[in-house]
Parts: structure tokens; sequence; C-alpha cells
């Protein structure tokens, strides 16, 4: 009473009107709310019965439990139920927990509870609204993870995805290999088809899978002319015996990109046509170079095939579009004409600029590789100029041996300085020259040295060995090179400090 006081004093100070409005207001909103509670309450009405049992998914279950036993047990007869995948070359079977599929057991459960308690409202509704009283159903509350979806779908994809396959030129026979089509998972289509899958009980799902079209196809290769060497380069490689896994990556990274087609304005990807160097794929183990250091890894001289296609490349004028130096100088190719390729990621992207096709011809043999671009006509002559701006020292890092006898030192890795490079292309045709200037960084190489700490021999444990001194030259490059490369096989080669 005393809040009301100050409010029927303010009410009686005001004029008759807006009183009098005031009034009317307030007793229609207490006879809307009074209205509204009896409406809710129904008090001249039975309470709502309970609901006994509710039926989920083709079975009644018990109410007034918030998670009663049969509903747990049809939850895992769901999640344990198999789902047919099917896509073109691929057919699976995998459960719904597999694919991610989980059930919201507290929001069905507060139902069951709410459906179970007379009086309710959710009994009330069943009473008065629901199309069959006494009977309600409710769907099963299963949904998909999406993460935990997508993570199955994308091992799914592994298996179904194929990369196109373009029409190819041989240039030893003179024939034409047709192209084929690649296919790709759509993953989130799929993830959409599963949902539904999910919601409508189905038991099979035809994966959504997309066409990828080859980039050349036999109709662009009908007058193809492939008579000229646009450009070429060639590097050594090892014949010996201890060499031959990386042989055998040269020659089948060769065979990979021999006789590939590049259309006009077309971009050439050497990890688009190498693919992942997996031992599946026919690759062998060899060392390659990793973080300025001679590992052994899976595919080595890859990186060969790569920097041999680069100075081909360079002299024919194509368009580098995407390149990496290696991260430290490779004995068979010059220093600021190599390119690394580490698949997916690191790539040699290469444009054709000219208004023919190209074909890339690729051998490896007689310790040679050798790659060359063929098409109509040889455009420009080509200049390599390079100098070395400067110079790193390298470091040298000591590690004791106990397999080696005391004071003995044995340099199991030879250091090598660090380079910064500047390239220069010259494109020169019809007395007409244009210049691109790049800078390539090598970072140094550092030195190993092991120190003996041992009796030598008497130190080592069966079958272990001996470290051996790293068996490369120190390496050395001139600081001036100049290489030019042009019509009727010019070739040139200078280099001075």
């Amino acid at each position: 009473m005393l809040g009301m006081r100050p409010f029927l004093t303010g009410l009686a100070s005001r004029p008759y009107y807006p009183r009098m409005r005031d009034v009317i207001l307030a007793v229609v909103i207490l006879l809307f709310g009074a209205s509204a509670a009896l409406v809710i309450a129904e008090p001249w009405r039975p309470p709502a019965p309970a609901i006994p049992s509710v039926r989920v998914a083709g079975k009644d279950i018990a109410t007034g439990s918030a998670r009663p036993a049969a509903l747990v047990e049809l939850v895992r007869e769901k999640l344990r139920s198999f789902v047919a995948l099917r896509g073109p070359g691929f057919s699976s079977k995998a459960t719904w927990a597999d694919l991610g599929a989980e059930a919201d057991l507290p929001a069905l459960g507060s139902v069951l509870v709410e459906l179970g308690r007379k009086g309710s409202a959710g009994a009330r509704y069943n009473r008065d609204d629901a199309p069959y009283p006494g009977g309600a159903a409710v769907p099963l509350p299963v949904s998909l993870s999406t993460d935990a979806a997508v993570e199955a779908l994308v091992a799914v994809k592994e298996t179904i995805d194929r990369q196109p396959e373009s029409a190819r030129f041989d240039i030893a026979s003179q024939t034409i290999t047709d192209a084929m089509e690649g296919r790709s998972l759509d993953v989130y289509a799929s993830l959409d088809r599963l949902d539904e899958a999910l919601r409508s009980g189905a038991s099979d799902v035809e994966l959504a899978v997309d066409t990828v079209k080859a980039a050349v196809n036999r109709s662009d290769l009908q007058d193809i002319d492939v008579s000229t060497i646009v450009g070429f380069f060639e590097t050594p490689h090892s014949r010996m015996a201890k060499d031959k896994e990386r042989t055998h990556n040269l020659k089948l990274g060769a065979s990979m990109l021999d006789g590939h087609v590049i259309l006009p304005g077309q971009v050439f990807s050497v990890n688009g046509a190498l693919g992942d160097r997996t031992e599946a794929r026919g690759f062998r183990y060899a060392p390659v170079i990793a973080g300025g250091v001679l590992v052994e890894g899976m595919g080595g001289g890859t990186c060969q095939i790569a920097s041999t296609l680069n100075g081909a490349a360079f002299f024919a004028g194509l368009v580098t579009m995407e390149r990496r130096p290696h991260s430290r100088p490779s004995s068979y190719i010059k220093l600021g004409l190599d390119a690394t390729v580490v698949y997916p990621d690191v790539d040699l992207k290469l444009k054709n600029p000219f208004d023919f096709p190209l074909v890339i011809h690729y051998t490896v043999e007689n310790g040679t590789v050798r790659a060359e671009f063929r098409g109509r006509e040889r455009p420009y002559t080509v200049t390599f100029l390079r100098k070395i701006m400067s110079t790193f020292p390298f470091a040298v890092h000591t590690v004791d041996d106990p397999r080696l006898p005391r004071g003995k030192e044995v340099s199991t890795q030879n250091g090598i300085p660090g380079f910064l490079v500047r390239r220069n292309q010259i494109i020169e045709r019809n007395k007409i020259a244009y210049r691109h200037q790049t800078l390539d960084k090598y970072p140094p190489t550092s030195q190993v040295i092991h120190r003996g700490t041992g009796e030598g021999l008497a130190s080592k444990k069966p079958g272990e060995d001996a470290p051996k001194p790293d068996p490369h030259p120190p390496y050395e490059a001139s600081t001036y090179l100049r290489m030019v490369q042009g019509a009727q096989g010019l070739w040139y080669e200078s280099s001075h400090e």
C-alpha cells in the first residue's frame, strides 16, 4: 500500500481525461492478465491425464523417466546400424556412429518426463491438440556431428578421387593417348545426403561426386606441330649401382612428364603431373635435401626432374609462375637454375606464352637427364646471366662420437656457404631484347664434424657403423656465369671469377 500511495496521489493531481484514460488502460491490462491465467490454468476442467508411453522410432517408450533403458537401447541400435555408401568405383558400409551420428538423449528425456506428468503442458497438448490423442509420437533426436562426418568423408574422398589425365603426345611414335576424366567427391553435398538419410531412415546413400574435365583432349592435338626444339636442358646423373634407386625415380618421373601437352596460355604443374611420391605409385627411397641436409626420402631424384625441366623452360622462354630454389646448391645443376618440389605444397608451375601447343619430351639415358619443349618454332634466343652478389659463412658443429678413436675427426657433412644470387633472363627476338631480373637466396649449410671420444672398434656396439666422411667435394661456383641458347642448336657457356 505504501507503494500505491504516491501513484494514487499523482493520479488524483492529474487532469480528468488523462486520469480516466490511465485507469481504463490499467483495468484492461488486469482483465487481460486474469483471462490469460484462466485459459492456461483451466480451473473448471480436470487435470490432463499423463501419457503412459510414447512412440519413438516405431517403439513404445515408457514416460516419466528421463533415461529409460528401452530408449538407451533404441539409440544404441540406431547408431550401430549400417549405411551403405556408394560412388563411382566405390562401395562401402559404415555405422552411423562411425559417420559421427549423435543422439540428444537429454532433450528427448525432458519430453518423456513432461508427458508422464499429470496436468503438464505436454499432457494438455496431447489431450486437446494432438492428431491422435493418447498416442504421442516423437522422432528419435539423432543428428550428425559435422566435424566427425567430414573427417569420415575425407577418408572416403581419398579412395574415390581421381585426377584427370590429359591427352598426351608420344614424340617417338607420333601417337596420341586419349584423355581420361577425373572425379572428385563433393564432401559437403555428400554430408547433406547423409543428413537426409539419417532423418528418413534410409540405409543406402549415393555420394555426390563431380566430374573433373581433362585440361587437354585428343581434339586439341589433331594438327599439333612438334618439329622444333623450343628449349632444352641437360643434367648428369650417376649410373653407379649405389645410386640405382635414385636412377629409378629419375626414369619414373621422366616417364610421367614425357608427352604432356601445354596449350597456349595454360599453366603446367610438376606436382600435378608427378602426384604424391609414394611407394604405391612406384617411387623408391633415395637421398633428398631436407632443411639443407641430405637424408633418405621417398621419391629422391624428383627435384632433379623439376630442375632440369626448369632449365629447359628458362631457355625456351616460358613464364615461371611458381618456383623455389633448393635449401642448398645441387651438384647436378648450375646455381640459379634449380627448382625444388615437395608434394603438395612446393611446386614448379610453368605457363605457355606462345600461340601454339608445347609438348614435353623427357629422357633419362646414358647418364644424362634431358628435358625438351617441342613445338612449331623457336621464337627466342635466351641468355642466362648470373652474378653471386654475396656469400655467407657456414657454421661448424662438432659432435662427440665414441665410435671413433679419441682425437680422430670425420666430416660427415661438408659445409657450404650461403649465396645471394642475381639472375637475369634476357629474351631476344628480331634484335629486340627483354630483361627479367630476380634474386635467389641459398642459406648456408652447416659442416658437421664427428670427434672421436672412444677407443675405435672396441667402443662400437654390435652392428653399429663408424661415421663416414661426406663423399661430395667442396662446392664451388663462379661469381659470373653466362649461358646462351638459341635457334639452330646455338649453345654458349662461359664463367669467370
